[in-house]
C-alpha cells in the first residue's frame, strides 16, 4: 500500500466519485467480496475502540480494514515461524 498519494490526483478522484456517487450500478454488476465469508466478533472496551478508530482514521482506512491487515499479518508470520 502506498504511503503518499499524489494530492491534485486524489482531489480529481475524490470530485468524480462524488459526481457519480447517486448514480445507478452498470446493469448487470453486482457487489462481491472474494473469499471473505467469515465473520469475527471481538470484544473490546469503548478506549480500545476509539484508539483503533483514530490510527485507522490517521491512515485514511475503514476500522475493519486496519484489523484485518494486523490479523492477516500476525497469521503470516506465526505460518512463517513453524
Amino acid at each position: 500500500m502506498a504511503k503518499k498519494i499524489d494530492r491534485a490526483l486524489a482531489a480529481k478522484l475524490r470530485q468524480e466519485s462524488e459526481k457519480t456517487k447517486d448514480d445507478a450500478y452498470p446493469e448487470g454488476a453486482r457487489g462481491s467480496r472474494p473469499n471473505r465469508t467469515k465473520v469475527y466478533s471481538v470484544r473490546l472496551s469503548d478506549q480500545e475502540e476509539d484508539e483503533i478508530q483514530k490510527l485507522a482514521q490517521s491512515k485514511h482506512l475503514p476500522a475493519s480494514t486496519l484489523v484485518r491487515s494486523w490479523i492477516l499479518e500476525r497469521l503470516e508470520l506465526e505460518q512463517s515461524s513453524r
